[in-house]
């Protein structure tokens, strides 16, 4: 898979949910895939306020940096 500029996101949820999640909103999201079970990446170049309100979105399911690798 080529390379997609942007900031990732990793979430413990799956790719469709995430997709859900986010319509009707924007934040800069330009793609999400799957990482593996119950597990998703949503690359972005959401900055200032509407970084904080992507993650707000995804509170309950975000994981934390030390996780993700």
């Amino acid at each position: 898979m080529t390379d997609i500029k942007g900031d990732r996101l990793y979430v413990n949820l799956g790719a469709s949910q995430v997709r859900r999640r986010l319509k009707g909103y924007g934040f800069g999201v330009r793609k999400v895939f799957s990482d593996g079970k119950n597990r998703a990446v949503i690359i972005h170049t959401a900055t200032g306020d509407h970084l904080r309100e992507l993650a707000a979105l995804f509170q309950d399911v975000i994981e934390s940096p030390d996780e993700a690798e």
